[in-house]
């Protein structure tokens, strides 16, 4: 009884407003004024019974109970400790001032003020308690997710804000990420949040980090090791996936394509479902590719390609077997990526907005993407907008989406605002610079965007050379490719009604080409329409054409360096002719700027060679596919040696290496009883990894050879 009186003489407005809500403590006042309940003390408990409900008061005050449907601590338990700690106040003034006279009792405060040198300390058992959670039971209530998510903000300076009450029995714990608001109460377990868990949800459990990184009881270094190990893996569950994987891509690669049932689409789909279950989310993507180009495969589909599918299944088989041999928690997470893609916290945003397009995929959906850079960072960050295509079986309206709202509170709508420049605080973004939309990320315009500030002129490519050097980064979660290339001139635009494209040639400073290219679409037609109006009218100049530079998405098609336009621009916008850059004169970045003096038909004949030798490779690598490894033919092998000196006298000593390896495997299979496909498996994925990585090479050099032997030809002249 007496540990119940200590509680029930310490609980103030705060802390009973962390047990329930600010409105139940003010209900329960206004009850108290209407009504006087009847109390009795029994053992450790005291019972306090009102008209319409009885009520359970004990220690700890969070667990008391009472008669009414409520599942929280409603206003009948608020009122009877009010009503009890007003009864205990009352017997110890009556004890002070016993032979004093009649005792006058005092109106319920409604706040009592603490000695301003206690204002804002917590109270020592509360605060005792917060740091005495240990960092194991933080881990589970955290999980990797949360964990990460707070270490993400904490890093860019974005911890939660932390206050304690005037009389320090309440911790308010305010999160600027998702405005969640914590309440830490002493004992925890009655602690309040406003997502209504009355566990230890993660935003409890952030809240005690944040405490306890504050009193130095924990420090980052330490969260950041927690973190590399908080994937608690089931090793025995990933080997056992691993196991069925392998077993399951080695039967398709033993039988062959030709000789495969349709079930070979259901049993990669079964293996998916596998992965998902273990949480290996980046095996499951590939999985499900594989299992629709199985479809795509026996429906006799044009887009299926072969050599695609025995790429992912080699790939898989490879990352499988890594998998297989994995214990390190990190190695692993790197392996299994994520099934969600992952928004994280990033500094201050300063963007100007350059270009929006539509884009429609081939997973039924359709939207807009939005295309930003960041100015101090030099930096593309996009923002996508998408919606499922049919909705219930009936195709959704396209609408005028150019009109609707523009995100984050900018106030305008998503035309104006690809003319604004403007500022984004406590804004998320994903790897590959993806944006969301969040509460919590605040807007501030700064004007209209201003294409001259040297922080976007910086970013026009004037030699094309430099768009091929982009296209060779392999950053992780790159995205797509983005570029400002400027143009000095174009060509002649024309479309192409055979292959329903339309193309134009783009030329830099020194006269190296690229083409621009957009395939016919019905999305595509207005963007069609407007590139055959510029070509038009840049063919109509009679006193030179006006430089424009071009914003999009540069790839390789063919042996050419292509670009995709998603916006266009006049020089104008950028600066004064005068500033326009000139055509180089000596070597610049590493780069030889004088022309090749040998023969670059030779060059150029030398680089087909070479491709066509690694297409033939490829194609005796599906071929084995075709058949299977059980029964690889006579000519498959012939084929194969030929073919390996043909690479050695080619320079290809990889690929001469792994095909000499390769055969042996596969004639030595025949004096054995039973074959293990393992060694085989691995040597024809690190082939085909390798003809992969020469064919992308190749392109590259086509397309500068291409660039360069229309720049010498200008250069001549």
């Amino acid at each position: 009884m007496e540990e119940l009186k200590r509680l029930l003489l310490q609980a103030d407005d705060e802390y009973l407003a962390g047990l329930s809500n600010k409105g139940t403590v003010k209900r329960a006042y206004k009850d108290l004024e209407q009504e006087k309940p009847s109390a009795r003390w029994d053992g450790e408990e005291a019972e306090v019974a009102w008209k319409e409900a009885s009520c359970r008061v004990r220690a700890p005050l969070g667990d008391s109970s009472c008669s009414c449907p409520s599942r929280s601590v409603c206003r009948h338990l608020i009122g009877a400790i009010l009503y009890l700690k007003k009864e205990l106040e009352a017997e110890g003034q009556k004890e002070q001032k016993a032979g004093a006279g009649e005792f006058q009792e005092d109106p319920f405060p409604q706040q009592r003020k603490e000695p301003e040198d206690k204002k804002g300390e917590l109270q020592p058992d509360l605060e005792q308690e917060i740091l005495a959670v240990p960092m194991a039971r933080l881990r589970q209530a955290l999980k990797a997710r949360g964990l990460r998510e707070f270490l993400a903000h904490a890093e860019a300076g974005g911890r939660p804000g932390l206050e304690a009450g005037a009389s320090g029995t309440v911790l308010t714990v305010r999160f600027p990420w998702n405005e969640r608001i914590v309440k830490l109460l002493c004992p925890l377990e009655h602690s309040s949040c406003t997502c209504h868990s009355r566990e230890l949800c993660v935003h409890k459990a952030q809240a005690v980090l944040a405490f306890q990184l504050q009193k130095g009881a924990a420090t980052l270094e330490e969260l950041k090791a927690m973190d590399s190990a908080a994937a608690d893996w089931d090793l025995e569950e990933l080997s056992q996936a691993a196991r069925q994987m392998k077993e399951g891509i080695r039967l398709q690669l033993l039988t062959g394509l030709s000789r495969l049932s349709p079930e070979a689409e259901e049993a990669m789909e079964r293996l998916a479902v596998i992965s998902h279950g273990a949480g290996l989310a980046d095996f499951e993507t590939e999985l499900r590719a594989a299992a629709s180009e199985y479809r795509q495969y026996f429906r006799r589909s044009g887009a299926f390609r072969t050599e695609d599918l025995l790429g992912r299944l080699l790939a898989l088989y490879r990352k499988a077997s890594l998998l297989e041999r994995t214990k390190e928690p990190e190695r692993i997470r790197q392996l299994a990526g994520t099934f969600r893609d992952a928004y994280h916290p990033v500094p201050r945003l300063h963007l100007t907005a350059i270009g929006g397009r539509s884009f429609k995929s081939k997973a039924g959906y359709e939207g807009e993407r939005y295309y930003f850079l960041e100015t101090e960072q030099k930096r593309w960050y996009t923002w996508t907008d998408a919606r499922p295509v049919f909705y219930e079986g009936r195709r959704r309206p396209s609408g005028n989406y150019e009109q609707e709202a523009a995100p984050w509170g900018l106030g305008c709508s998503r035309a104006a605002m690809l003319e604004l420049e403007f500022y984004l605080t406590q804004a998320k973004a994903a790897g590959d610079g993806r944006l969301s939309v969040s509460k919590e990320t605040k807007s501030e315009i700064a004007g209209q965007r201003n294409l001259g500030q040297e922080a976007v002129r910086a970013q026009i490519v004037w030699d094309y050379r430099k768009l091929l050097s982009l296209l060779e980064e392999e950053a992780e979660d790159a995205g797509e490719r983005l570029a400002l290339a400027g143009a000095l001139r174009c060509g002649k635009g024309s479309f192409d009604s055979v292959r329903q494209r339309f193309e134009m040639d783009l030329f830099d400073r020194n006269g190296r080409r690229i083409s621009l290219a957009v395939k016919y679409s019905a999305e595509e037609k207005l963007t069609i329409q407007v590139l055959e109006r510029l070509s038009a009218r840049l063919a109509g100049q009679k006193d030179g054409q006006t430089p424009l530079v071009f914003f999009g998405i540069p790839y390789l098609e063919g042996g050419r360096l292509c670009l995709y336009p998603i916006e266009f621009f006049e020089w104008g916008r950028f600066g004064s002719p005068s500033e326009l850059p000139e055509a180089e004169t000596e070597a610049e970045d590493g780069m030889e700027a004088a022309r090749p003096k040998s023969d670059s038909s030779f060059s150029m004949e030398a680089v087909y060679t070479l491709e066509q030798l690694l297409l033939e490779l490829r194609q005796l690598l599906t071929d084995l596919f075709q058949s299977g490894l059980s029964s690889v033919q006579e000519g498959s092998l012939s084929e194969l040696h030929r073919l390996e000196k043909e690479s050695e006298e080619l320079g290809l000593h990889g690929a001469s290496e792994g095909l000499a390896a390769l055969g042996g495997d596969l004639e030595g299979k025949r004096h054995r009883m039973e074959y293990d496909p393992e060694a085989g498996i691995e040597i024809w994925g690190k082939l085909m990894e390798y003809v992969r990585t020469c064919l992308k090479k190749v392109s590259h050099d086509q397309a500068l050879l291409s660039m360069e032997s229309c720049a010498d030809c200008i250069y001549r002249k």
